[in-house]
């Protein structure tokens, strides 16, 4: 039996759907970075479906288009919108060309700005496999924040550099072990390759602010990615209630979030302040396992 044109259609939406609630479900019951290599993937395909429905929407003249694709999704898919694909893909191209880009000039002009000075690993921590600069820059505000640097390699042509960047304010307020859980912290963002991808779609997401659904999974990315963090630090250092501390202090400050970037608290203002409590939950909830007898509240 011949299966109907308008139900080869429909495969496209099918599938992608279904790739997005299988993602959901392991989404949320693992901290695997494959499942989150998937999540950018599928945020990636995402992007490419968005750009092609602008294309589309320019090219059926506004109105008259978005109502057509809103009666009928699937004429997105017929051969005869091959061509939109093709300028949805060309157009998807460069604004990750123009996300990486951004995202490679903010994170080298912070450098250039806040004019960061080198900072001694700490002793109880091991340094990452990948080359890693662990840096303090002056300022009055509480926080930590690492990305990840393109730079060039004469025997490779590119190598990463990641790089962590710590606040003298926030130096001066953490003791030794919680100083040492906040950069276990932000060792969790190397591994899991946050700079390299997280700190890519978040930009990817401003940059396309008409799409909530791509502003939607990035943040839910970036909250993920935190909770994630978290448990690598306290897998390295042994105190969650350390890192407890720490994040409670960053949230209390005034000042947290007041430059916007995504540090400790992964976003700044309220909504960063209310993901850290429910992170501190977690954390303390981990403490009272028994699990971590080496941890003395120190």
């Amino acid at each position: 039996m011949a299966v109907p044109v308008d139900g080869l259609l429909n495969l496209p939406l099918i599938s992608l759907a279904a790739f997005g609630v299988v993602l959901v479900l392991a989404f949320r019951r693992s901290t695997s970075a494959t499942v989150f290599r998937l999540a950018a993937l599928f945020l990636a395909a995402w992007a490419l479906v968005a750009t092609t429905v602008l294309a589309w929407v320019i090219a059926k003249r506004g109105w008259p288009g978005i109502a057509s694709l809103s009666r009928s999704p699937t004429l997105l898919f017929a051969p005869a919108a091959r061509d939109l694909w093709l300028w949805g893909a060309a157009g998807a191209f460069v604004v990750f060309a123009l996300a990486f880009l951004l995202s490679q000039a903010v994170d080298r002009g912070l450098l250039r700005v806040l004019r960061p000075t080198e900072l001694d690993w700490p002793t109880g921590l091991a340094p990452p496999a990948t080359p890693t600069s662990l840096l303090r820059f002056p300022s009055d505000r509480l926080d930590a924040f690492s990305f990840t640097l393109a730079e060039r390699s004469r025997r490779f042509g590119v190598r990463r550099r990641d790089v962590i960047l710590v606040s003298d304010a926030l130096l001066a307020r953490l003791s030794a072990t919680e100083w040492e859980a906040v950069v276990a912290h932000e060792v969790g963002h190397i591994r899991g390759l946050d700079g390299r991808y997280l700190t890519f779609f978040r930009t990817l997401a401003r940059m396309m602010r008409w799409d909530p659904v791509l502003a939607f999974l990035a943040d839910s990315l970036t909250r993920r990615e935190e909770f994630r963090a978290d448990l690598e630090a306290v897998a390295l250092t042994g105190r969650p209630r350390a890192l407890a501390r720490a994040l409670y202090k960053v949230s209390a400050a005034p000042k947290a979030g007041r430059l916007g970037l995504a540090g400790l608290l992964g976003v700044g203002g309220r909504r960063g302040r209310r993901q850290a409590v429910e992170r501190i939950r977690r954390l303390v909830e981990l403490a009272e396992t028994g699990r971590f007898p080496e941890e003395n509240g120190g």
